[in-house]
């Protein structure tokens, strides 16, 4: 059997994000959902682990995810989406991936009217780039943790600013005007 270096980063980081997940279950309120989101994780992690890169023609193909993970980080993320009690954005699950795919999480669009608002924007989407290039960097098992920790709590407060931004530009005085 042999493991392809992508697939060995994939299953590193889907245990890493089950630790931080592990990590904040005690007393939550979704701690049920939580407990399963950390347990399809083990299972993806598990996946890129044992289950061979596809062959073709003699070339091991590298981009490819099991289908056993691939399975579980889709169920992952309808997880996070279905239930937004746990904190989770489901965008976050793409960075599992990320080390096969070579793609990241899709950001939300926020499109605030508010400078304020815009301002907090760039500052989460420049840490949330910075952050993506730390892990994307590293292989040493603590940071990587530390720094799926910080994607999963700056995902977290860009899902809060775009419900905010959405709020704020249904204020009559941040629509533009329909004047005929």
């Amino acid at each position: 059997m042999t493991i392809t270096a992508t697939a060995r980063a994939a299953a590193n980081r889907a245990r890493d994000l089950a630790y931080v997940l592990l990590s904040r279950t005690p007393l939550h309120p979704a701690e049920d959902v939580l407990l399963q989101m950390v347990e399809l994780l083990d299972t993806a992690g598990y996946a890129f682990e044992t289950e061979d890169a596809p062959v073709m023609d003699g070339i091991t193909i590298t981009n490819t995810i099991p289908a056993a993970a691939a399975l579980a980080l889709m169920e992952c993320r309808a997880l996070a989406e279905d239930n937004p009690a746990t904190g989770i954005a489901g965008e976050v699950f793409a960075y599992v991936t990320a080390p096969i795919t070579g793609r990241t999480a899709q950001l939300p669009k926020v499109n605030p009217t508010s400078p304020q608002l815009g301002r907090q924007e760039a500052s989460l989407l420049t840490r949330i780039a910075l952050a993506v290039h730390d892990l994307d960097a590293t292989n040493e098992p603590t940071t990587r943790y530390a720094t799926l920790a910080t994607l999963v709590d700056l995902h977290r407060q860009l899902d809060r600013l775009a419900a905010d931004a959405t709020v704020d530009n249904n204020r009559p005085c941040n629509r533009p005007c329909n004047r005929r």
